[in-house]
């Protein structure tokens, strides 16, 4: 009958729970760092996602503000009751949202700008939307005292809000910013992977085996 190997039989098993523990150490490893590159996209997507200054702007033509809802728990966007407050109808609503938008967008904060460039980008727009509204007011829903008494404010949060995405793209700054932070993710993803892989525990023949 053939002797059995007890040593070699045991460095064979623990050899098989060195590498099998060292499989299971690298998929963990590998999972935090794609969660940690998940939350880094979902960095850069916010940085030149622009939907919600888009968002506050309609709503801000629409007469909208936010508050209590009727529940008396929640909050949002609500609607005056009085309509004058309305500073713009839907033809008005649509007519500065196809203009906005055409700034307020991911190109625009992926961009390259100096600051004298945002300055000029900046005094052409507005020169170019007073005329626009004050051709188009009575059509765009600003037929009353009241409602022509908002021009000025219409134009100057429509410019600040415009302003704000260009600021993000002085010197190309955004870009610059997702570009070393991509660099950073993968610097640290390739680290994480030269990190050799210890055991946790020691093995012992006579604890049940977990793979």
């Amino acid at each position: 009958m053939e002797e059995i190997d007890n040593k070699g039989y045991i460095g064979q098993l623990e050899n098989e729970n060195k590498e099998l523990r060292g499989k299971y150490t690298q998929a963990i490893t590998d999972v935090s760092a794609l969660g940690a590159t998940s939350k880094n996209e979902n960095l850069i997507q916010y940085q030149i996602e622009n939907i919600e200054l888009l968002d506050k702007l309609e709503h801000f033509y629409r007469g909208e503000y936010l508050g209590i809802l009727d529940n008396k728990q929640d909050t949002g966007w609500i609607k005056p009751k009085d309509k004058t407050q309305i500073p713009l109808n839907d033809f008005g609503v649509s007519s500065m949202m196809e203009i906005v938008s055409k700034y307020i967008d991911k190109n625009t904060t992926l961009s390259y700008y100096s600051e004298m460039r945002i300055y000029e980008i900046m005094a052409d727009l507005g020169d170019e939307l007073v005329l626009f509204v004050l051709s188009n007011y009575e059509k765009m829903g600003m037929s009353d005292k009241f409602r022509k008494t908002k021009f000025r404010l219409l134009i100057v949060t429509t410019l600040h809000m415009i302003e704000s995405t260009y600021r993000k793209a002085i010197g190309g700054k955004t870009i610059e910013e997702i570009n070393q932070s991509r660099i950073i993710t993968q610097s640290d993803l390739m680290g994480q992977r030269n990190i050799p892989q210890t055991q946790s525990r020691k093995f012992n023949i006579f604890s049940p085996r977990t793979w």
